[in-house]
């Protein structure tokens, strides 16, 4: 029983309220207006789904996929809808389609030999079988009933670059020819008289129907006396255009590039926009408001048509400004500009009206800056001379200047609000000062020195009042930590945002959050007693200038990618906004807020910046843009290793530890409402070809991946609970076997420099080692035939060091610890089919580690891809392997002992068990639990069997399989072990965990 499924959404359809989407064989229905889902029901049986087609009564829709059909039908009970197949899967002889309901029983089918079947769908029998003359191999197809009874039209879109349009059993009536390429889809409107066609080209094709005689659409003389022409070749994708749909003023396409692509009627890109996180798009469906897609990440996103013809209110404003230099934002959404003729300005947008303050500054440069409640501001030359404004929040809207003063503390070359109330300035000679109000007058609360650097000077600052503690970033990148009544800091961060500096630091509780220029989040955690500042993780967002948070949830920040302002959001991984204004080294500022606007209330987000001395204002209703992520989509392309893991703080709640290679790791979580999303997202410099977890504490666990590029990162994960559990990263470790490519290079010019022809060495698979409770041996399995042996140490000071390496013939593909006999091994499987059993032997040096190989043998004849094993008593041992071969290995292995110390002098195979019979491609994913064997394969088969080993050997029964609708299945996870089930998880192409029955059999 399949528990939850996240892969390819291969088909999606709106209808009427709901959303019914495709995921595997699995039929999901999701309430349009709430994103809920409703009913979820397995539809086909090892088919996915690539088609709904809704009957005009009765609530029926045909679902297919495959060689399978069946149909679900909806009635309503006195309190709800309920949806149900009708009759299970019917299997055809060929490959469907397309789809189409001929009346309320009977529903014709397009096959892949250009083939139509009718069936009835009471009791399912195939009425009859209309075959064409031209029998091509169809990629495509649309069926389109006709006005006159019976009739059908056909589309057949064919592996020969062409669409050939006939009607049933007739000749063909067109041959739309002009693709270059394979027909991946088609579309027919027939109010707008228009085909629409995609193909691996990567072109969309709009065709125009045109008849000389008064026929009636959708009539046999119609399309008797048709002509089709192409009205247009449009290009717009840069990969193959998977579907297309037609709506009332817009054609959309959706490819393998991410993109989907707004055209009108006749063919102008209108908009394009890129999502599912950068995976392919399989599916598309609009009605009047709504388009949803679903996606190769395992999303599902409804966006709202608007989005293609929205123009934001953008307008200049004309308030008699002479060469405006800053502007800002106000409280009450008025804005303030500070211009050259020393000037500061507040223009009220209610009353259309400004006010001009004139400012008593002798120096040209002034620096002007906004308080977080954006009701203070601060205006400061390098001089000293500093003026503070409030702005009135009640009655009538103007500014008071509420502090005029000389400050005597030199050259002042930044001007900083940390909150409200506390300004933050630094000077040349590297002081910081906080500043608070005191009546008119200011007080210095507060003095810091920045440490020797290039550039002594701040970009950002935060104070938790709470601590007292202060956090400032420099110009040259650095974050230092400060605490009142300490001139030097506590803690001091090299180099976190480049040479730019930080642009915003937030503190949120114990964590500290700042953004840069160098297109990262970055996260640092401080204990409540300051006996504890580190740096936690990074986050990298796919545009550089990240500027701030425009919620106080971070959840929605503002930047520039390069001459275009965007606003993202980081929870669905999208963009919100894109406003070409020229870059963000203008001024500008932004704010987000919620209005109410004929009794609903609307997100509104506002732009203002400055360009060619005009002052712009973009105004955005949010709801006319925003996509909804009805299923968070998450890895994009192909999972090779999945752990899970259920902390004790609440059981009920499963964490999914996974990388692939879109080079993200993932800590995603489920809850009890099957809810999926993910929670951290780590960025690797290649793919992740595998992952160790491993638990340290009550709620903490280390997590060890690796993969390309030889990169092994080592991180610990807490989980705690802030209203739900919430987990909480850590970076330990972030190593490269071969150093990164400044470091190679080091000390070398193109004179001395060699070219390195070893290829990358990509770490295939690894295993831990406990010597202490902070500190562990760490063996990765690597694809240049090494077995590389590191000393993990997590102490104050977190140490990660190689210790030996072992040369073996071939590529490494598993590793495993394993302990036997009260002897620690290292069993290491090759791409020949080897198993190598390699002694450890501890010495107190850690550095003169022996490790040396004592038992080698052959189980497959090739590539070893799943390795498990169980203790049967002191001196045996059954291991199982699973491999390239398609078979399952059993092997008995006996250890002769020498002495009472327990050294093993040999170890020899005592009883063997082979079959290749249980799947038929590479076997991926194997388990051994009691008496039980589970695999999983290429095949996407599961299978479950019953083992026993005695005298006489090994004795395997098969029990029973399931079928994933994971493709290529690249590994297994043991969820759950339970007496009568067994709970697994099964990851390649999406991730599915699937429940057996362990006596299904009987």
């Amino acid at each position: 029983m399949s528990i939850i499924i996240r892969t390819d959404v291969t088909a999606v359809k709106l209808c009427e309220n709901y959303v019914f989407a495709g995921i595997g064989s699995t039929a999901h229905i999701f309430d349009k207006e709430s994103t809920k889902l409703i009913y979820k029901i397995h539809a086909l049986r090892g088919q996915k789904i690539y088609g709904f087609v809704s009957a005009k009564c009765e609530g029926k829709i045909v679902v297919f996929g495959g060689k399978q059909f069946t149909v679900i039908a909806s009635r309503t009970d006195e309190e709800s809808t309920v949806f149900e197949r009708l009759f299970e899967p019917v299997t055809c002889d060929d490959w469907l389609h397309s789809a189409v309901w001929i009346n309320d029983n009977i529903v014709a089918l397009l096959t892949a030999h250009n083939v139509v079947q009718k069936w009835s769908t009471r009791s399912p029998f195939l009425i009859s079988e209309s075959h064409s003359e031209d029998n091509s191999i169809l990629y495509s197809g649309l069926l389109v009933r006709l006005q006159d009874a019976d009739d059908i039209l056909v589309l057949a879109g064919t592996v020969y670059s062409e669409v050939i349009v006939h009607r049933l059993g007739g000749k063909a009536l067109h041959h739309l020819r002009g693709h270059r390429g394979v027909i991946f889809s088609i579309s027919y409107s027939q109010q707008k008289e228009l085909i629409v066609t995609t193909s691996d080209d990567r072109s969309v094709r709009i065709w125009h129907i045109t008849n000389k005689f008064n026929y009636t659409k959708n009539s046999k003389m119609y399309w008797d006396n048709a002509e089709v022409v192409c009205l247009n070749d449009i290009y717009g994708h840069s990969a193959r255009v998977m579907r297309n749909c037609i709506t009332e003023h817009l054609i959309v396409s959706v490819g393998e590039d991410s993109a989907i692509c707004y055209w009108d009627l006749k063919g102008n890109l209108v908009r394009k926009v890129i999502t599912h996180q950068n995976g392919c798009i399989w599916s598309v469906d609009a009605d009047n408001e709504n388009l949803v897609t679903g996606g190769g990440d395992g999303g599902i996103i409804i966006h709202p048509l608007s989005v293609s013809s929205y123009s934001d209110q953008n307008e200049i404003l004309n308030i008699g400004v002479v060469i405006p230099k800053k502007i800002y934002f106000t409280a009450r959404r008025n804005i303030v500009v500070l211009n050259e003729a020393n000037e500061l300005i507040y223009y009220d947008f209610i009353t259309k009206s400004k006010m001009i303050y004139k400012l008593n500054h002798e120096s040209t440069y002034k620096m002007l800056s906004m308080s977080s409640c954006k009701q203070v501001i601060a205006v400061a030359d390098m001089n000293g001379k500093l003026d503070v404004f409030i702005e009135n929040c009640k009655d009538s809207a103007y500014l008071q200047n509420v502090i005029n003063t000389e400050l005597e503390i030199g050259k002042i070359l930044s001007v900083h609000w940390s909150g409200n109330r506390h300004l933050v300035i630094s000077t040349e000679n590297g002081t910081i000062t906080v500043l608070a109000s005191k009546d008119n007058k200011t007080e210095a609360i507060a003095n810091f020195v920045i440490p020797t650097c290039k550039e002594k000077w701040l970009t950002a600052a935060a104070i938790d009042l709470v601590q007292n503690v202060f956090v400032v970033g420099d110009r040259c990148g650095n974050i230092h930590v400060y605490y009142k009544g300490q001139k030097n800091p506590i803690k001091t961060f090299r180099s976190v945002h480049g040479r730019y500096g930080p642009t915003s630091i937030n503190i949120k509780e114990n964590e500290i959050i700042s953004t840069g220029r160098d297109g990262t989040i970055k996260q640092f955690y401080i204990s409540k007693d300051l006996s504890e500042v580190k740096y936690m993780n990074c986050r990298e967002l796919e545009f550089k200038w990240l500027e701030k948070f425009l919620d106080k949830n971070e959840n929605i920040i503002c930047g520039f990618q390069e001459k275009v302002f965007v606003v993202y959001d980081i929870k669905s991984n999208s963009k919100l906004l894109e406003v070409p204004c020229g870059g963000g080294h203008r001024s500008w500022d932004a704010v987000r807020y919620i209005e109410k606007n004929n009794g609903k209330y609307e997100e509104v987000i506002k732009l203002i910046y400055l360009q060619n001395k005009d002052i712009h204002l973009c105004t955005f209703e949010m709801s006319k843009l925003v996509s909804r992520n009805i299923v968070n989509g998450s890895h994009a392309k192909q999972i090779n290793c999945l752990k899970s893991y259920k902390p004790d703080l609440d059981q009920s709640s499963t964490f999914y530890i996974s990388g692939g290679e879109d080079t993200t790791l993932r800590i995603s979580s489920l809850n009890t409402q099957m809810e999926f999303k993910d929670e951290i997202v780590f960025k690797q410099l290649s793919s992740i070809r595998t992952l160790k977890v491993y638990q340290l504490e009550d709620n903490k666990v280390l997590v060890i991946s690796a993969g390309g590029r030889a990169q092994i990162c080592v991180k610990t994960i807490t989980y705690e609970r802030k209203g739900e559990v919430k987990p909480r990263a850590e970076i330990i470790i972030d190593y490269l076997l071969k150093g990164l490519d400044k470091e190679r290079t080091v000390n070398q010019n193109w004179r001395n420099s060699s070219v390195d022809f070893d290829p990358e060495t990509r770490i295939m698979d690894i295993d831990l080692m406990k010597l202490n409770d902070r500190a562990f041996l760490f063996f990765a399995g690597c694809s240049d035939a090494y077995l590389r042996v590191f000393l993990l140490t997590l102490e104050s000071k977190t140490e990660f060091k190689s210790i030996t390496e072992l040369k073996h013939k071939t590529c490494i593909l598993k590793t495993n610890f394993i302990k036997f006999n009260n002897k620690s091994f290292v069993v290491t499987c090759t791409t020949r089919g080897e198993i190598i059993f390699w002694d450890i032997t501890i010495t107190p040096d850690i550095a003169n580690l022996e490790i040396k190989a004592i038992f080698t043998t052959t189980s497959n004849k090739s590539g070893i891809n799943s390795f498990d094993s169980q203790l049967l008593s002191e001196s045996h041992i059954l291991i199982a392997t699973g491999g390239d071969d398609n078979s399952i290995h059993l092997i008995v292995l006996q250890a002769t002992i020498q002495d009472n110390m327990g050294n093993i002098t040999e170890i020899n195979v005592l009883h063997t068990w082979n079959t290749d019979k249980y799947h038929c491609s590479q076997i991926t994913g194997l388990l051994l639990l009691d008496d039980i064997l589970v695999t999983a394969g290429i095949d996407q088969r599961v299978t479950i069997c019953k083992w026993r080993v005695n005298d006489g050997g090994i004795f395997c029964e098969f029990l029973s399989q399931a079928y994933s609708d994971v493709a290529d299945i690249q590994g297994m996870d043991l969820i759950k072990n339970d007496l009568d089930t067994v709970t697994v998880s099964v990851f390649g192409n999406g991730f599915e965990v699937i429940t057996l029955e362990k006596d299904s059999a009987r």
